[in-house]
């Protein structure tokens, strides 16, 4: 068999080639025919939508949060004024106290020896003081007869008036004594939990060495640094709210006053607020949230309204009148604020537009849309109670 020249032979090839693409060119026009028309068919399809519509304004409402932390209304670390033996301790962590339960005692023997010395020496002085009355009265009536002399009389006058001043030194003592031993037992100044102990029985403890830490029982507070302006705004009274470390609202708390000094490496206030027994721990965090009033014009629109757009910027869909009807636009804007479920947006929006409000990821630009719904968003988020 007579085989072709070889450039007969690599036309053919070009020949066949090209024949086959022209072949798969048509198979994918014929394909892709449905698929455009199944487009153009989708953007004449009409959507129902829910919208919003927009309400421009001046200026938002941002939520701010400060955090401080409770702490007790009252918080004491017992301790003893003088020096001596620990003899008991009373309580244990996390028993609660009542007002003038003992909490712990010292040995009081020596003050106790020394107390009944004194009282030894006071009944002596009152047998002296008696000695001392007999002898005035005496000697003033000698005198009065003339059988003693006047030195005599001022001599019985200054014995007596000293066995007087002994009296009173020693009854002073006696007091003095009573207290120590009183002191030497140790009681709760308030209805209170012990938060710590610090010391046991039979060591030697100096005066001012704490023994237990009581926190007062039913009252609690939060300290919470902020800013001047908002501290000053709460404690002419802002509204706010307080959230415990879960972000549980705290209700019932009240503003208890201001510290108007401003620290110095925060630079805020220190604002105080009463808390309801039981609604949270010393030493928990709590957070102030208020509103802060920010410059800015715009609208607040669903978050479900706004798509991230291919150029790092955002976009919603405004319904526009089209050809055809009512039809889905891109327009481009940029958030300023969110809060929850909602976004304060700026762009090239006007007031009265309506903005597709949810299920933009059913949308293209130029689809047909019907609104069946149309709500005004609200000026600001709910607003915190005072």
């Amino acid at each position: 068999m007579r085989q072709l020249p070889a450039l007969t032979r690599r036309r053919v090839a070009f020949m066949a080639a090209g024949l086959g693409i022209t072949a798969l060119l048509a198979v994918r026009l014929i394909a892709a025919a449905p698929d455009e028309e199944q487009a153009k068919a989708g953007l004449s399809r009409v959507l129902p939508v829910n919208v919003a519509e927009v309400s421009i304004e001046d200026h938002y409402m941002a939520r701010r949060s400060f955090t401080g932390r409770v702490v007790a209304g009252r918080l004491s670390a017992l301790a003893f004024e003088q020096g001596g033996t620990l003899a008991s301790v009373a309580v244990d962590l996390g028993d609660r106290v009542k007002k003038g339960d003992v909490i712990a005692r010292l040995d009081a023997a020596r003050l106790q020896a020394s107390l009944a010395q004194l009282k030894a020496e006071r009944a002596e002085a009152n047998a002296s003081l008696n000695l001392a009355n007999v002898t005035l009265a005496r000697t003033e009536d000698m005198f009065k007869n003339g059988h003693v002399s006047a030195q005599r009389l001022d001599e019985a006058q200054a014995n007596h008036a000293t066995v007087i001043a002994r009296l009173a030194r020693v009854d002073a003592a006696i007091r003095a004594m009573e207290v120590d031993l009183a002191k030497a037992t140790l009681k709760a100044p308030f209805d209170a939990t012990v938060t710590a102990r610090y010391l046991d029985e039979g060591v030697i403890v100096g005066p001012g060495a704490p023994v237990v830490e009581l926190t007062e029982n039913g009252r609690i507070e939060a300290h919470i640094g902020m800013p001047q302006n908002h501290a000053e705004a709460i404690a002419g009274g802002a509204p706010y709210q307080l959230f415990d470390g879960s972000r549980h609202e705290i209700k019932g708390g009240t503003v208890r006053g201001l510290v108007p000094v401003i620290t110095g490496q925060t630079r805020t206030m220190l604002v105080t607020f009463d808390l309801p027994e039981g609604s949270a721990a010393r030493g928990e965090l709590v957070n102030a949230v208020i509103e802060d009033r920010r410059a800015g014009t715009g609208t607040w629109l669903p978050l479900r309204a706004i798509t991230a757009d291919v150029r790092g910027l955002w976009r919603v869909f405004k319904i526009v009148d089209g050809a055809a009807g009512t039809e889905a636009r891109i327009e481009n804007v940029q958030v300023l604020y969110t809060n929850g479920d909602r976004v304060f947006v700026t762009g090239s929006i006007s007031n009265g537009d309506k903005i597709i409000a949810d299920g933009t990821e059913r949308l293209a630009p130029g689809q047909r849309v019907a609104a069946v719904d149309s709500t005004t968003q609200s000026a600001s988020a709910a607003e915190p109670r005072s």
